[in-house]
């Protein structure tokens, strides 16, 4: 599960257990600095609780990102998934996102509304408010009251920098998640593999980040970002056999096991529309990763791996 969200291994194993075990809990607080995941592991969650393809109580279960309901999530459209942010306040004063500074009682009395009305569309009712610790008391004390007496199948979100900002009566009714910033080579990884930087121009981005994305891309040009992603170019491109090589031994020095994550996320999707032409790169990915779990030379398996995707 959570494939697609950078590190964050600790909060991964408490969701995916909560999930495998049907235990979700009712509100949960998410703490860490921006550009670390939250957001995106809120997504997720989202769309695993609702995805239509099968039930998340299955071991193996994700989202599929296909479905229509994974589609509207992603597109902010669900008619059960709400991220309550200053850009949906705006909407709801009709007014200027500009001037948005806190979030306000009548935001929260929106979730109230919404929190009681029957499921529509999906299986949970998801909400996720960004950020959190900008809620006036009352506008705290209003939530209070819907976490008193929550819903079934219902999932509150908050997202926050600090634990600190928000009120303890909130934290005693939430579960709190402790979000750390991505290490360097997470970093280093993600820039070869989305953004097609070359190791030394990653690490330095990588150093000056503060382990965040939101920063990486403040500091990257806007070209690199377009770029094509590793898996695609390796799938669509034919490389010289010294590109390949240069390729797995700068990857082999900050982050083989990431990569191979990575492409297996990207594999499984195209799975799920090409299934024939994808089930052997998927059977190369994954014995890929078992070597690398058991320690065998990492340039050696990524050699070995893009030479036999390129061939195929």
């Amino acid at each position: 599960m959570f494939e697609n969200i950078l590190g964050q291994q600790k909060v991964k194993e408490v969701l995916s257990s909560q999930l495998k075990h049907g235990k979700v809990s009712h509100a949960y607080i998410f703490v860490g600095q921006d550009g670390v995941g939250k957001r995106s592991m809120a997504l997720e969650l989202a769309k695993i609780l609702n995805c239509t393809t099968g039930s998340f109580f299955n071991g193996e279960a994700s989202s599929c990102g296909l479905c229509p309901s994974c589609d509207k999530i992603n597109k902010n459209v669900h008619q059960d998934v709400h991220f309550v942010d200053f850009v949906k306040q705006a909407e709801l004063e009709c007014g200027d996102l500009d001037k948005q500074k806190i979030i306000k009682i009548e935001t929260i009395r929106y979730i109230q509304k919404e929190v009681f009305i029957k499921i529509r569309e999906g299986k949970w009712k998801v909400f996720v408010i960004d950020p959190a610790e900008k809620m006036n008391i009352a506008a705290a004390n209003s939530l209070l009251k819907i976490l008193e007496e929550p819903p079934e199948n219902t999932v509150i979100i908050l997202l926050a920098r600090y634990k600190e900002t928000i009120p303890k009566t909130i934290i005693s009714r939430s579960q709190t998640l402790f979000f750390q910033p991505l290490s360097a080579d997470v970093i280093s990884t993600w820039l070869m593999l989305n953004c097609s930087l070359d190791l030394d121009r990653a690490k330095k981005i990588a150093e000056l980040s503060e382990g965040s994305l939101e920063i990486v891309k403040r500091l990257i040009n806007e070209k690199w970002i377009k770029s094509l992603s590793l898996w695609y170019k390796l799938r669509t491109q034919k490389l010289y056999i010294s590109d390949i090589l240069e390729l797995s031994k700068n990857i082999a020095k900050c982050g083989a096991l990431e990569c191979v994550d990575a492409m297996i996320a990207e594999a499984k999707r195209e799975f799920r529309i090409y299934p024939r032409e994808t089930a052997l790169v998927l059977e190369m990915l994954n014995n890929s990763r078992i070597l690398l779990l058991k320690n065998v030379n990492a340039q050696i398996v990524l050699d070995n791996l893009f030479f036999d995707i390129q061939d195929l």
